[in-house]
């Protein structure tokens, strides 16, 4: 009998040993690292936020201080102060976890808000720079307003996602989410701009495909349905990178256990 036992062990340890994977589904989880860049966004964001009101223009060869009083009107304005508003809160929430001795997480706070800010930072990005913008102009890059709230904090608010949001918390149905405030702004500005048109009262629509006296409710549909398709393509186009893990050091689409709304 101990003969066979002796025969048997050498064939038991021969088994191979399974590795274990290891799944990580942050790119960068250093909390310190999270903390310091959400603080110089939220900084370079507010600065942005307060020049779009109009502030310092005398600054930039205006010799009057001026106040801008239709500041609200633009969406590039409201997307801003939207992500600005999350940002801090993230920030703040990045912050406390590393004063309760945390090294290493991601982001709890409202991530799909912050998903459905980084959508609507990125379409303000994009429309500015390829049809309202010109940047092969030197007006483009010598003011510091259109810097902070058009390029800067913009892409550091969608490198923020990028970098250091847990991956597969995005649902399927977040990025239709995306068009619900930027449809509404749409209402509100066509809205107010019929009552000014009715009262006679001064009023300039804030982009051209808003531009009802010139292009008139069709077209002006016509251009909201092209922006509508972008921010869900774009939406999705983030969904897909929201799926991938990197699993034993590469990186694979996870589509398990998604979530509808």
């Amino acid at each position: 009998m101990q003969e066979q036992n002796q025969s048997i062990q050498p064939e038991q340890s021969e088994k191979p040993v399974q590795s274990v994977s290891t799944v990580k589904d942050v790119v960068c989880d250093n909390l310190l690292t999270q903390a310091v860049y959400r603080i110089v966004f939220c900084v370079i964001s507010a600065l942005g936020c307060v020049l779009s009101l109009g502030f310092f223009e005398q600054v930039f060869g205006s010799d009057d201080f001026t106040f801008s009083n239709d500041f609200w009107q633009y969406y590039t304005n409201l997307s801003n102060y939207y992500c600005l508003g999350i940002g801090i809160a993230v920030c703040a929430g990045t912050i406390k976890k590393l004063r309760k001795g945390e090294t290493h997480g991601y982001n709890t706070v409202a991530p799909t808000l912050k998903f459905l800010g980084v959508v609507m930072i990125m379409v303000t990005f994009l429309v500015y720079c390829i049809l309202l913008g010109e940047p092969n102009k030197l007006k483009f890059w010598n003011s510091l307003g259109n810097l902070c709230y058009h390029v800067i904090a913009p892409i550091m608010f969608i490198v923020d996602f990028f970098i250091f949001d847990k991956h597969r918390q995005v649902k399927i149905l977040d990025p239709i989410k995306c068009t619900f405030m930027p449809l509404g702004y749409v209402v509100y500005i066509l809205i107010y701009g019929a009552i000014c048109r009715a009262t006679d009262a001064k009023f300039e629509y804030p982009y051209f495909f808003l531009n009802v006296d010139k292009l008139g409710y069709g077209g002006v549909v016509g251009w909201v349905a092209i922006l509508v398709v972008v921010f869900i393509a774009i939406g999705y186009l983030l969904f897909l990178y929201d799926k991938l893990i990197k699993e034993n050091g590469k990186w694979k689409p996870d589509f398990k256990n998604m979530k509808l709304w």
